[in-house]
């Protein structure tokens, strides 16, 4: 068959043109920039677009636990790095009430390790098999306060404590905590010196106001008229025994001198408590009544000393075994011990056996050592 020419050179046209029309596919499917889920374009499923987002993470994000103790370690490791526990697969874990399980991991955490409690609050989510953990934060530590939140500026344990007993009364007050540092169970221990024995202080869950509350049986009102009617007492006594040309050690001496000579023990702690008032455990039962145990003791010396300008603290632990309350303060810039308990009943004409002592002899006082350090500093 005589070929045509023409129909030859159409033909080898459209096999040209339809290699070209490959070439050009295959490379822009080259170039293409990958997809950051290392998905191309074709073969990502098709979006609903009509389904609600997923509450919990892909398969990819989900970290598979075998125990109670992988649970603990996220929950430790996302405390410490201040950020949230990743979804977690329980279903080899073994846990028997979930929720209720992971939330004692989550105390046992921060019971053994009581320097992350600024993580104060646990919200427990269990679906299936899979655990959704939302850690709270204070928000000192997050370095996030809520927008418009005007609080007092804490910056140590002194301005906390400064704080506190500026503005004792019925109302909460909002403190701004600027030093990340600081360990929500120092704090709390610190606001133990507030109060004189009367108004109990502590921080909020959160971190964010001190709060005020008084012994059962009593009001705020009660408490502060209470505290007003000491302070009162304790400027008459500085009055009567301090005098100007005296020594910050002649002070303190003057001053503890008072509470041993005049304070007597209240033996009804010993005989029958249901007897004993409350006053005796504060500065007003020894200051007003003349009569206490160590707790009133130490506060009423505590009391003193501060309003003389001295530096003072109350410690409690235990002396030859028994709870006990004595003091800590600053002489001449020096962190000296005192225990006006142990010296009632003397003038200290001869001296005293537990006033400004350096040191205190460990087989007969016991105490925390790391409760009373983080005041000193």
């Amino acid at each position: 068959m005589t070929k045509d020419p023409r129909a030859a050179l159409c033909l080898l046209v459209l096999l040209c043109l339809g290699t070209l029309a490959g070439c050009g596919a295959q490379t822009g499917a080259a170039a293409s920039s990958p997809d950051p889920d290392g998905l191309s374009a074709s073969s990502q499923p098709p979006a609903e677009s009509s389904q609600p987002e997923p509450e919990l993470p892909g398969p990819g994000e989900i970290l598979p636990v075998s125990g109670p103790e992988a649970i603990q370690e996220e929950l430790t490791q996302a405390i410490r790095q201040l950020r949230q526990p990743r979804t977690m697969d329980i279903s080899a874990a073994g846990l028997k009430q979930p929720e209720l399980d992971v939330k004692n991991l989550y105390y046992q955490v921060t019971a053994q390790a009581p320097g992350l409690k600024y993580a104060y609050d646990l919200t427990v989510q269990v679906r299936e098999s899979r655990l959704s953990c939302t850690l709270h934060y204070m928000p000192y530590k997050a370095g996030i306060f809520p927008e418009g939140f005007d609080g007092a500026e804490v910056s140590s344990l002194k301005e906390l404590i400064d704080t506190a007993k500026a503005h004792m009364g019925p109302d909460p007050v909002p403190v701004r905590i600027t030093d990340t540092a600081l360990d929500p169970d120092a704090m709390n221990r610190a606001l133990q010196q507030v109060g004189g024995g009367y108004l109990y202080c502590a921080l909020s869950p959160d971190g964010s106001e001190l709060r005020y509350s008084a012994p059962m049986g009593m009001t705020t009102e009660d408490c502060l008229e209470a505290l007003n009617q000491v302070g009162e007492l304790a400027d008459q006594v500085i009055a009567q025994v301090v005098t100007p040309d005296m020594t910050q050690r002649e002070q303190a001496q003057a001053l503890y001198s008072y509470v041993t000579t005049n304070v007597t023990y209240d033996q009804r702690y010993v005989s029958g408590k249901d007897g004993m008032p409350y006053e005796s455990q504060t500065a007003l039962g020894a200051l007003r009544d003349k009569t206490a145990i160590c707790g009133g003791y130490s506060n009423a010396v505590k009391l003193l000393f501060e309003r003389a300008g001295i530096p003072c603290f109350n410690v409690t632990g235990s002396y030859f075994g028994e709870n006990h309350m004595w003091n800590i303060a600053k002489l001449d810039g020096e962190w000296l011990w005192f225990d006006a308990t142990a010296d009632r009943g003397s003038t200290g004409e001869f001296g005293f056996l537990r006033f400004a002592l350096a040191e205190l002899d460990p087989t007969k006082y016991r105490w925390n050592e790391n409760e009373v350090s983080p005041l000193l500093d």
